[in-house]
């Protein structure tokens, strides 16, 4: 199928292309020459031009409109009848205008009303052929039904064409405003996806952090050593301000500011409340900066859900560059659960989003008593 914009140009110059003007001019023109030349009456002359006058009263309305006919296809189908056949009675070389006047007929009527006039249009070509000398009927019967015949078919074939083009034209319409619907729908599942991705930050980074400052001065309430637990929770209220920020300005995690990707999970393990270990495996190669975002995530989310859930004395933090993807675990010693029982809360589901719209998976180990470890795994090579 072409372009709207060809499609609509090729429907514009069947009905309004100022072709039809130009053409319906020229034949005029050749006319009034032809009876001039034959010596025709000056009425008849007349009667030629009136045509000009109805045609731009009624015959550009008519041959225009999307719709036919329209009330000013009947007014221009009666002045053509009534002023060609008046011509024509006087003046035989009026005929020439049929050659206008008949495509206009199928353009401004239905099919069989349009074939209707143009038997009455060649009435008086008839008339003027049996009224004349020597002429033999028979032949100018067969004349008549050879110019009839292929009056029919050139006024069906440009109904047709037309019907063709408008049909075309609205399915092109009706394609243009599904394109619209589409673009909007898009743009809304675009929204939504950025809504959910903002969600899932402020949860892995404001939640989290003011969490923690919680859970740190609750501590520095019931234990001694108030100053490290105060000192820790200023800490993490800076850290959640940074990430606060990078969410305003949309950059990467704060912790990978100037930093590689297993620096920024150093620096997410410092402080934290039980001893992390973190471990680097293979030769450690450039990711694209949202699959290093991603991973800092999954870090983030992993010491969280430790912190709230796994009562561990210790975390293990492990990066693991292999040949064609990047693995990333975070395992604890701490209480454990039973994974076929459990339902995923929100980090988890959050996590598995964010991994999956890169490829990725995301698998949980976990028994009660055992621990728990996380490994996520993204499609990545060097």
């Amino acid at each position: 199928m072409g372009s709207p914009v060809a499609a609509r140009a090729e429907n514009a110059w069947l009905r309004s292309y100022p072709f039809w003007d130009a053409y319906f001019v020229v034949v005029l023109i050749t006319t009034v020459i032809a009876m001039v030349a034959d010596g025709g009456p000056p009425i008849a002359v007349g009667l030629v031009l009136l045509l000009a006058l109805c045609y731009v009263l009624f015959g550009r309305t008519a041959v225009r409109a999307d719709a036919i006919p329209v009330r000013e296809s009947w007014w221009y189908a009666a002045s053509m009848l009534v002023l060609v056949t008046g011509a024509g009675l006087l003046e035989s070389a009026a005929a020439i205008a049929l050659s206008a006047l008949v495509p206009m007929a199928f353009m401004s009527l239905r099919v069989t009303h349009a074939v209707v006039l143009t038997a009455a249009f060649f009435a008086a070509p008839v008339l003027n052929g049996l009224t004349a000398a020597g002429a033999d009927p028979l032949l100018i019967l067969l004349a008549l039904a050879v110019g009839l015949s292929a009056s029919a078919l050139l006024g069906t074939f440009i109904s047709r064409l037309y019907q063709q083009n408008r049909e075309r034209a609205e399915l092109i319409e009706e394609l243009d405003r599904t394109r619209e619907e589409l673009a909007e729908v898009s743009r809304e599942a675009g929204v939504l996806a950025e809504r959910e991705r903002l969600a899932g930050d402020i949860h892995d980074t404001l939640a989290q952090g003011f969490t923690s400052i919680i859970m740190l001065l609750q501590a520095a309430e019931a234990a001694q050593g108030v100053e490290r637990h105060v000192a820790l929770a200023v800490r993490t209220a800076k850290e959640n301000l940074a990430e606060t920020r990078a969410l305003i300005a949309a950059l990467a995690p704060p912790a990978l500011d100037g930093t590689s990707l297993g620096q920024a999970l150093c620096r997410l393990a410092e402080g934290f409340e039980v001893p992390v270990e973190v471990a680097v495996k293979g030769a450690p190669f450039a990711l694209p900066a949202t699959a290093e975002a991603v991973l800092v995530r999954v870090a983030q989310e992993g010491l969280a859900n430790v912190r709230k859930h796994a009562g561990a004395r210790s975390v293990r933090l492990a990066l693991d560059y292999g040949d064609a993807a990047v693995r990333l675990s975070v395992s604890d010693d701490g209480d454990g659960f039973e994974p076929s029982t459990t339902r995923d809360g929100y980090g988890l589901r959050t996590m598995r989003v964010r991994v999956s719209r890169l490829g990725g998976t995301v698998t949980v180990a976990a028994a009660p008593g055992a621990g728990t470890t996380v490994t996520v795994e993204l499609p990545c090579s060097p």
